[in-house]
């Protein structure tokens, strides 16, 4: 769907760090830098909508190559569009708009927040951070109480009463599970994928090899037992298969699975990746039309698979 999508555009131009997938597809790649190539800031966020720090953050490095901050990238554009006016056309002075309204200049930001970042709640007792919804901190119009239309702690939602759902949660059983006979036939474990290890984020820094050390292939996890009834040894290459396809992947038997239970790794399929990442992706698995019939969230965790040693 994405490929079909990105073969049609009239023009397409990638920004990024790495030639990723849909670098394959642009007219035009510009070279990113990352955070340790710029000056910039981070904010670390609090339950209301305002930040609860701020912290300057210093380049370490110079840019590698032609690489350029994706901010300055875009002000330059909006520069050439006429609108440069709206968009520091610096690192210093993005970052100097960004605390304009705070107590601070640029130059005491940087002293400050140099070892730790610089607090913006404004002081309160123990008492008042331990009951923070007696403060009126914790909605956005400042009464007290909690962040809900009642301002009440909810056990039933009345949000989701207003929109004709049920207010309270009730289980239901999914319907790709050991209950479904027709598929457990075929496909007796129950498939989940999305825990996180160490040396990647998501489908990040699988082309780095430092990182890739720690793990250089994608993994299926599998309990003794079920591997040992499949002839399936650790390290062995491996065949994960639903109804919608099947993956290879490396196998990892282990007693932290639940017996039953298979975990596959996420992040994998793009061709920048390492050769034991780039063919192993879980999305040919996974149900996109499986989804949580409130938040719309895709069903990850409760799918039908079988092993098979290749």
């Amino acid at each position: 769907m994405f490929t079909k999508a990105l073969k049609a555009l009239d023009y397409l131009v990638s920004v990024d760090r790495f030639l990723n997938a849909d670098a394959l597809y642009a007219d035009i790649v510009l070279p990113a830098t990352t955070y340790f190539e710029i000056d910039s800031y981070c904010g670390y966020p609090s339950l209301t909508s305002r930040p609860r720090a701020i912290q300057y953050r210093q380049k370490v490095i110079e840019p590698i190559g032609e690489a350029w901050n994706d901010y300055l990238i875009f002000a330059k554009l909006a520069e050439r569009l006429g609108y440069g006016h709206l968009y520091p056309q610096t690192e210093e002075g993005m970052i100097s708009f960004v605390i304009e309204k705070l107590p601070f200049s640029l130059e005491e930001f940087k002293r400050r927040s140099k070892d730790v970042p610089i607090s913006l709640q404004e002081g309160s007792s123990n008492h008042e951070k331990e009951k923070k919804w007696l403060s009126g901190k914790l909605r956005r119009d400042g009464k007290p109480g909690f962040l809900t239309p009642s301002g009440k702690w909810e056990i039933t939602s009345s949000v989701l009463k207003e929109y004709g759902c049920n207010p309270f949660p009730i289980y239901e059983e999914v319907k790709e599970g050991p209950q479904n006979e027709k598929l457990v036939k075929d496909y007796p474990l129950t498939l989940t994928t999305g825990v996180r290890i160490q040396s990647t984020f998501r489908s990040q820094h699988l082309n780095i090899p430092g990182l890739l050390k720690r793990q250089p292939k994608a993994e299926a996890l599998i309990h003794p037992d079920d591997a040992s009834s499949r002839n399936i040894s650790n390290g062995d290459k491996v065949r994960v298969k639903t109804i919608r396809g099947e993956v290879i992947f490396t196998a990892r038997v282990t007693s932290d699975i639940l017996k039953g239970v298979v975990e596959v790794n996420q992040g994998g399929g793009s061709p920048i990746q390492a050769e034991g990442w780039k063919e192993s992706n879980v999305n040919f698995l996974t149900d996109d039309k499986n989804r949580d019939p409130i938040s719309g969230f895709p069903v990850f965790k409760a799918l039908l698979c079988e092993v098979e040693k290749v």
